[in-house]
């Protein structure tokens, strides 16, 4: 039986989370104070300690829902045939992290390497493992390699899409990055040449 969450709860919540959005894509997780957290939320700051013991739980809490989102469509995906074709899943992860909590201004703003990209990417990587050493018979080591190589690659990728204005749609972006990690420069030179 699942436990209903009062409305006022969830709105509160909800604005706490806008405001930690809105405050991400001016300054980095490390500078948000829980003072102008409450202030921008339009809550004081004895509502904000309701809910969560500080900043670094709110983040727990929007890192939880990343990895349930990012485990929700690994989970989805057929590994078997999206790892020879794996664009179908590139699209839902690059979806997740493109719209989630203000990331694109965060990232405009600050680069990649901050302490929310670092928590996400570990994030992903933890949820990786978690799927993937259900779906494929890989020896753990060599899961654990792969995951780090794909996962540098995905987010160097993004990162190079946000230091060059965005201007490549993500479409593109998906679709070449599946290539080359389904086939390689070699499917790559196939595929446009």
């Amino acid at each position: 039986m699942t436990k209903t969450i009062d409305p006022r709860i969830k709105k509160t919540k909800r604005s706490i989370h806008d405001a930690f959005s809105s405050l991400l894509a001016e300054k980095d997780l490390d500078e948000i104070t829980i003072k102008e957290l409450a202030e921008t939320a339009e809550i004081n700051r004895k509502t904000f300690y309701n809910h969560y013991s500080g900043i670094h739980q709110l983040v727990d809490e929007i890192e939880n829902e990343l990895i349930e989102r990012f485990s929700e469509a690994l989970n989805r995906s057929d590994l078997s045939s999206d790892l020879n074709n794996p664009l179908a899943l590139y699209d839902q992860l690059a979806r997740i992290f493109s719209d989630e909590v203000n990331l694109r201004a965060h990232f405009k703003k600050f680069g990649f390497n901050t302490s929310l990209v670092q928590k996400i990417v570990d994030a992903l990587k933890i949820s990786l493992m978690s799927v993937f050493s259900r779906k494929l018979e890989l020896d753990k080591s060599i899961l654990k390699i792969a995951i780090e190589y794909w996962t540098a690659g995905f987010v160097a990728v993004f990162e190079l899409w946000y230091k060059d204005g965005s201007r490549e749609s993500v479409d593109k972006i998906n679709r070449t990055v599946s290539i080359l990690s389904s086939s390689g420069l070699h499917g790559l030179l196939e595929a446009h040449g």
